[in-house]
């Protein structure tokens, strides 16, 4: 159906730049602050960056499998 395809395209635009957003925020985390604080935004923006790539991937098999 080429609805469902534009909706996944769609939505895996959404991943990437998600994705590339948390990359950024664990880039920031390099700079200088508490060690603690810093651990909690890197976990916090690991797992997101993780549950987009596992989207992404599940996005992008269905659309190959076709």
């Amino acid at each position: 159906n080429m609805f469902n395809m534009v909706v996944r395209i769609i939505l895996s635009l959404l991943l990437v730049t998600a994705s590339l957003f948390c990359l950024f925020g664990l880039m920031a985390t390099l700079e200088p602050m508490p060690p603690g604080i810093q651990w909690t935004w890197r976990g916090i923006f690991g797992l997101i960056l993780i549950g987009n790539i596992a989207g992404l991937i599940h996005l992008i098999r269905g659309l190959f499998s076709r």
